[in-house]
This record gives C-alpha cells, structure tokens and sequence, in this order.
C-alpha cells in the first residue's frame, strides 16, 4: 500500500484556543498524524494527540512513532493522556533531537511527568516504549520505504523540522523558526526545496514581526 496521507489534530500554537471564533481551524496545539502505508507517524504531541491517540485505539493502530519538534509545553502537552501509550500491545517509539545540551527523548519526557507537575509518571505507560535520539542533520529510516530527513530550526532551546519521504513524495513540516527580516534561513529554503506539500511557522504577520523578533517564529507572508 503507497497510501500518503496526513491530517491535521492540532495547529494552535502557545495554548488551546477553544472559543468558538477559532473552531474553522480547530481549537488543539500542534499534532499532525502522518499515514505512510500501514505506518502511523505523528509528529508533536499538542494537544491535538488525545484526539489522535483515541482514533487509533479505536482502529486497533499498536505500532507507531510519534517525532517531537521540540519539548515546549504546547507541543508536548498533550502527551500523558496519548491512548496508545497506556495500551499493552503496542509499540511506541519517541524520537527527538532538538536538544542544545546532553538531554535525552527518555529525559525528557521523565522531567516532564513528574510530581508535583503530574501525578502519572512514564514508568505507568503500559505500551513497551522505545525512545530513540538523533541529532540533526540525521536521516532517520523508520522502514525500508520511509526517510525522514531532519534540519535543525531557529528557535529558543533548539527545534527540528521534519521531512518525510515516502512513495516518490515528500512533507515538510517546519514548526517554530524564526529568519532574519528578508533573508529566508537558506537551510531551510535548501530542506523543503522541491517538497510536495509543507507546514510552515505563520505565527505572526510582517507588520506584528518586529514586536516579536527573537521568539522564535515566523510570519505567513515569508
């Protein structure tokens, strides 16, 4: 099967946004679910993997890999209620490597589900769980068919932008990065260059930019 499709669970950025002004474009913070054949990614765990996570139990998913940009709270938020991780037959490998210093995806994900902040801890997944480190620009092969190419964003604390190739097609997905005012990162321009379909960073608008400048974003109309 050469089926390549994504869907969209969470595009928010920051926090949830449920007011009903929002619901055109949904409510959750960044989760995008990636189908490769049989194979399940999904890239961040926003808010938007609960939802996720329950669609897949309910399909009977028990293999999948789950790629975070980076470990701020809105693209990790959602991860202790991911259905999948507390499921026993499946198999869940978490990988990351947006790391500045020695932090590891185990490390990670420990510090963050943790008392006092959370009651439930990663030792009560019940999923066997695999967590995997890279550093860009590392090419991850998740199966013989399936090539993620990392790139390495501009962004406090350090960010991955992700593209995936699979069936003679390829996604970008680059969340939160931030270019000098009218020079495009040229890493980035070389990453997605001939890519099918991409998810950019449209946090801001030109004229709100120089506010923000330093945060870590970008606007649409780069």
């Amino acid at each position: 099967m050469t089926r390549f499709q994504l869907k969209i669970w969470g595009a928010r950025g920051s926090i949830p946004a449920p007011a009903a002004a929002n619901t055109r474009f949904g409510s959750d913070t960044s989760c995008i679910e990636v189908r490769c054949g049989d194979r399940v990614l999904v890239l961040d765990a926003g808010t938007g993997i609960v939802g996720c996570g329950r669609e897949l139990c309910y399909e009977g998913v028990r293999n999948l890999d789950i790629l975070f940009t980076h470990c701020h709270f809105d693209h990790i938020m959602g991860l202790p209620f991911m259905f999948p991780l507390y499921t026993e037959e499946a198999v869940v490998r978490l990988h990351a490597g947006h790391f500045l210093d020695e932090t590891s995806c185990r490390s990670m994900v420990e510090r963050f589900m943790c008392p006092p902040y959370f009651p439930v801890t990663p030792k009560q997944f019940t999923a066997r769980i695999d967590y995997r480190d890279f550093r860009p620009p590392d090419v991850l092969t998740l199966a013989d068919d399936i090539r993620v190419r990392t790139v390495r964003l501009n962004h406090p604390n350090g960010a991955v932008g992700y593209r995936i190739e699979y069936a003679g097609r390829s996604f970008c997905y680059i969340t939160d990065t931030e270019h000098e005012p009218g020079k495009p990162d040229a890493a980035i321009r070389d990453f997605i260059a001939g890519s099918d379909l991409m998810i950019y960073d449209c946090m801001y608008t030109d004229e709100e930019f120089p506010t923000f400048q330093g945060f870590g974003h970008s606007t649409w109309q780069e």
